[in-house]
């Protein structure tokens, strides 16, 4: 069967991140790349300057589609209870369509290069501020929760749902989230 030729960066990413879940990213040559997507490897430097930028554009794809998500459910009108639900519910989303990208960054997160991992630290610790923000609106004021430590828990148990999480396995998206809500539920209580 004749492999899909990649035509831009977006299909050299995908085929890149085969090939680092496959072989990992320091055994993953350019001319693996150049395979899977069905190129040449000087076209590859077309759409790349180099098999780290291909992983910092994971990085990318993962914060600009997740980034978007949690943005809209930060600034809808909906109740904290049901923003609280629907920020796990995208996170779900996001992982279950990016898994490969979630694997390979978080296990390779050390091959980022310095800007690509400065950036992605910025862009998570925002979130978690902004998670934390969310969980004050529902957290009782009386709660003995500290919600910064919740929510570093509660979006590390997120961000690691590619682990074992399968979403073509017996559990509906849907499913998980009540689940995890049911976990979580003295965050609802307010």
């Amino acid at each position: 069967m004749a492999r899909e030729r990649a035509t831009d960066t977006t299909a050299l990413v995908a085929a890149a991140a085969e090939v680092f879940r496959r072989k990992g990213y320091r055994n993953a040559t350019i001319d693996d790349i150049a395979e899977a997507a069905g190129i040449s490897r000087p076209t590859v430097y077309r759409y790349t300057k180099s098999k780290q930028q291909l992983l910092d554009l994971m990085v990318e794809e993962i914060t600009t589609v997740l980034g978007a998500g949690l943005d809209e459910v930060l600034h809808s009108t909906a109740s904290p209870e049901a923003r609280l639900r629907r920020m796990i519910a995208v996170h779900i989303e996001a992982a279950a369509a990016n898994r490969t990208f979630y694997a390979i960054v978080f296990s390779e997160e050390v091959e980022l290069s310095e800007h690509g991992r400065a950036t992605f630290r910025a862009w998570a610790h925002e979130r978690t501020k902004d998670f934390r923000v969310l969980l004050d609106d529902c957290v009782p004021p009386d709660s003995a929760i500290d919600t910064t430590i919740a929510a570093n828990l509660v979006l590390s148990m997120l961000a690691t749902l590619y682990r074992w999480y399968d979403p073509a396995g017996p559990v509906e998206p849907a499913e998980l989230s009540q689940q995890i809500e049911r976990v979580l539920g003295a965050l609802f209580t307010r």
